[in-house]
């Protein structure tokens, strides 16, 4: 039984955590409706009628600016595995955790992975920005301590205990703290039970894009300059629905109508009816004629415009937002298009690729239950698959000229990864490569 002084620091330390989760939930929550695109298009009382100001623009380009790097990062396991690392995490599924961790990290800058130790292995268990926070050790980049709530009270059941979280929308019944020495479990916002952790490194991971010394929580991709430039194309699809009308209705006017001489609810003019103005006694009649209508191309310029704010902003191309471009000649070609993307997968497979080897560690450790990191897990590395479709041939002629060049890389991992084969296979293959006579076959010209 803890002892009353461990009980209050656990409870300071609890609502420490929930505090800062409480203020950093709503902006995190905010990204992600404009991922799904259901943020609110602010009303500028210019030019919106009241009818429209529930409208909202479907735009899309948050989810393209997640999605279109997101899929460029497919983790492919560890290299220099030892220890069976890349078993371990086939068997708890960990593939597929890391898989909505990277996306929620690109979406809210963030992310968070629970190693929760269970009978005889671990279980691993991702929570969003606005599910988990804690307080990162600059020096590390591991969680000094950390919180993630496991289940949240329902609209009718938080009563007193909703404490502020109003804005937010939920409030937090079951959650975990998470520290060096132990891991305490909360109920219904009492302190239920607390395990002892015996790997002496916090089990919850924190998952970040672009981290920095003032941003410890990583950077959006849906930063807020691509935020306002969403809002502003939201206002633009909104004026262009009210000009489509207007365009749909062109407005006439009469002139030399005498006063008074025709009600004006008898010049609503719909599809379908047909005006009739007779003449006067003096034989005059009214000019009818129609206002010169606006042109709604100007929309679609501005709107191209605005998605080129927003792939400078992101490194996309007008291609990844649905505009036609001029096709490119080569994957080569395809690949310039888009080298702004290429340093940025790059950049996110080396910060994840740390972040995800901690974790693996940490798996490691909880399962064999010690607090020392082997020196087989000090090896591992995080490897990725290629960020654009390898052409085969064209790898395979390169790998072949490298080998003449260098005879000592046939046979190798590097090289069977330049084949686009995954982590285990290059692995497998290098060693029978090497327990044989490594590039003999290649170094012939392909003749044996």
């Amino acid at each position: 039984m803890p002892d009353e002084e461990l009980i209050r620091e656990i409870n300071s330390l609890a609502d420490k955590l929930l505090f800062k989760l409480q203020t950093l939930a709503w902006p995190a929550g905010e990204k992600y409706c404009y991922y799904n695109a259901n943020q609110q298009v602010v009303d500028l009382g210019i030019s919106m009628p009241k009818n429209f100001r529930g409208l909202k623009p479907g735009v899309g380009w948050a989810s393209r600016a997640v999605n279109t790097l997101a899929d460029r990062i497919n983790f492919d396991g560890f290299a220099n595995d030892s220890a069976g690392i890349n078993n371990l995490l086939d068997d708890i599924g960990a593939f597929s955790v890391f898989g909505k961790a990277k996306s929620d990290a690109l979406i809210a800058g963030c992310s968070f992975i629970a190693v929760l130790p269970s009978e005889d292995s671990v279980k691993l268990l991702p929570f969003t920005a606005t599910e988990a926070t804690g307080n990162i050790d600059q020096r590390t980049g591991l969680l000094d301590s950390g919180l993630a709530v496991l289940r949240w009270y329902q609209y009718d059941e938080a009563g007193a205990n909703a404490r502020g979280w109003s804005k937010v929308g939920l409030v937090p019944a079951d959650y975990a703290l998470f520290t060096k020495d132990f891991t305490a479990y909360f109920v219904n916002q009492q302190l239920a039970w607390i395990t002892q952790n015996p790997t002496k490194r916090p089990l919850l991971h924190v998952i970040t894009h672009r981290q920095s010394a003032d941003r410890p929580f990583g950077k959006s991709r849906i930063s807020n300059t691509a935020r306002r430039i969403i809002d502003e194309v939201g206002r633009l699809k909104v004026r262009y629905e009210i000009a489509a009308e207007f365009y749909s209705a062109p407005q006439r006017y009469v002139n030399g109508l005498a006063d008074g001489s025709i009600d004006g609810a008898q010049f609503d003019a719909a599809l379908g009816k047909v005006w009739a103005i007779t003449k006067d006694e003096d034989g005059e009649k009214p000019e009818i004629g129609q206002l010169a209508q606006m042109s709604i191309n100007q929309f679609s310029d501005q709107k191209k415009d605005l998605a080129r704010d927003f792939c400078a902003e992101t490194a996309l191309t007008l291609r990844n937002l649905g505009y036609e471009t001029a096709n490119p000649t080569s994957a080569e070609s395809l690949k310039s298009m888009s080298d702004d993307l290429l340093l940025e997968a790059q950049a996110c497979q080396m910060e994840f690729g740390r972040e995800f080897r901690e974790i693996a560690i940490s798996a490691r450790m909880a399962v064999e239950k010690i607090s020392a990191v082997p020196s087989s897990l000090k090896a591992i590395e995080a490897t990725w698959k290629p960020v654009f479709q390898l052409d085969i041939g064209s790898a395979g002629d390169a790998a072949y000229k490298l080998i003449q060049a260098m005879p000592e890389l046939a046979g190798t991992t590097t090289l069977y990864r330049m084949l686009g084969m995954n982590i285990r296979e290059a692995e497998e293959l290098a060693r029978k490569a090497n327990s044989a006579r490594p590039g003999n076959f290649m170094l012939a010209g392909g003749q044996e």
